[in-house]
């Protein structure tokens, strides 16, 4: 593999999965000269954006994969459980995940940027703030910019002083081997994607995989990630609750080096979580040489991202957080209002109902209603009718249209799911768009 690294010219390479990541990594792998065969199992796959001399294979994987030198897999392939990668892995041709090909080739800084939620927050802030000072900055990765496609775009433009802003998912951090962030950050970690890894321990130690002795950045507040990093060399601790670099004092979040200082009430991002995304925020910008007061601005006009905490309506408050993929999430959404919530709560899971975390996170006073929905609403329902006023609606719509009605102006509608979306819909993102739409339908 090393030889690899230095030149994929004329090497024949194989890249697994025509999504978004797959495509650059073809794209990338072809403009360095590589001879380039892309196999995706959707027979009515697209082609008209790919080169023509990339070989295309839409159905089963062809024999011809097993002469590569190389394999690039897309992270939505579950290497365990695909027999086909067992047979390449027994022909040990190495298989590696996109973010670990484009690593190789690009010559700019690395920002890597993990944990199970908040990233997307993370990644977007920071590359504000970055691109306010470096002109070659570049956000990517699982926010829905393969790192390859910047890399790609890097090279043919022949760009210097590059600094790479990545989201970075379990998935992508699967088949990583020489990639190493210079510098990379772990918000938090919560039980996720449990379908795809065998324990809870596994999970999070994929995504530790980040830290490849540089600097570390991670959340002392969070008690797995303390327990790891805390005595780990070049690991930096942040926390909400105790003085490090950055404190809370009288409503201000003050950096102690310089004194400089952001007022909290001008921040637009609501929550305990959010001040510890800024405050993750401001210390990767800080190893960049970039203060509070360059930034400061950019933070206070910052808005949540769309499904992330957006206020769709302010009287009655009511928030789409289609996000909420896991129930750690919803947890954090309801410690951020103070005001009677009623929570809608559902969508999919094929993994275990966990009885024990669903009563923790809504057996709240504050929480005066649930509206449970779903593939995975019924059982969701089972369990806290015990604890809480909850009612069942199977269908979505018709679950956002019960609670408009019932709901005053004293109340707050949080919709924070939980599960994730595949029952009713294609994504979180399409799931939060029908909510919207579904709350416009009223004058409120």
């Amino acid at each position: 593999m090393e030889n690899l690294k230095k030149s994929i010219n004329n090497k024949k390479i194989a890249v697994i999965g025509a999504g978004l990541s797959g495509i650059a990594a073809s794209n990338l792998a072809y403009y360095l000269g590589a001879k380039v065969i892309l196999i995706d199992s959707n027979k009515n796959f697209n082609n008209k954006n790919i080169p023509k001399n990339i070989k295309i294979y839409l159905g089963d994987f062809p024999k011809e994969i097993l002469d590569c030198e190389l394999v690039v897999i897309s992270p939505g392939i579950n290497c365990s459980k695909n027999k086909s990668i067992k047979e390449i892995e027994s022909k040990n041709i190495p298989i590696i995940s996109e973010i670990e090909f484009a690593s190789w080739f690009t010559k700019g800084k690395v920002i890597g940027i993990t944990g199970s939620n908040g990233k997307s927050t993370v990644v977007s802030l920071l590359g504000e703030i970055t691109k306010s000072k470096f002109s070659n900055a570049f956000i990517g990765g699982n926010i829905g910019i393969p790192f390859s496609e910047n890399v790609l775009h890097e090279l043919k433009k022949n760009k210097n002083n590059v600094i790479h802003i990545l989201e970075i998912s379990s998935y992508q951090l699967e088949r990583i081997f020489f990639f190493k962030p210079d510098i990379s950050c772990i918000l938090n970690i919560s039980k996720d994607h449990l379908n795809r890894y065998n324990s809870f321990k596994e999970y999070y130690e994929t995504k530790f995989k980040i830290f490849n002795k540089n600097k570390l950045f991670f959340n002392k507040d969070d008690k797995i990630l303390n327990q790891n990093f805390s005595t780990k060399k070049n690991a930096i601790g942040f926390s909400i609750k105790s003085d490090n670099i950055y404190k809370i004092e009288d409503g201000k979040l003050i950096d102690r080096t310089n004194n400089q200082s952001i007022i909290l009430s001008k921040i637009n991002l609501r929550g305990n979580h959010n001040l510890e995304n800024i405050i993750a925020v401001l210390n990767m910008s800080r190893e960049i040489n970039i203060n509070i007061n360059n930034s400061k601005n950019i933070i206070y006009n910052f808005k949540p991202l769309k499904h992330r905490m957006e206020v769709i309506n302010t009287k009655p408050l009511i928030i789409n957080d289609s996000k909420s993929t896991n129930l750690n999430s919803t947890k954090v959404a309801i410690q951020s209002f103070k005001d009677d919530i009623v929570l809608i709560l559902g969508g999919y899971s094929n993994e275990k109902l966990d009885k024990k975390e669903l009563i923790k996170t809504v057996n709240k006073i504050k929480i005066k209603n649930i509206i449970c929905y779903g593939q995975i609403g019924k059982k969701i329902n089972l369990e806290i009718k015990k604890y809480k006023k909850c009612i069942y609606i199977k269908d979505f719509k018709e679950a956002v249209n019960h609670c408009i009605t019932k709901l005053n102006n004293k109340q707050t509608l949080l919709f924070s799911p939980g599960f994730k979306s595949f029952d009713q819909f294609t994504n979180f993102e399409e799931r939060g768009i029908e909510f919207t739409k579904q709350i416009k339908k009223y004058n409120i």
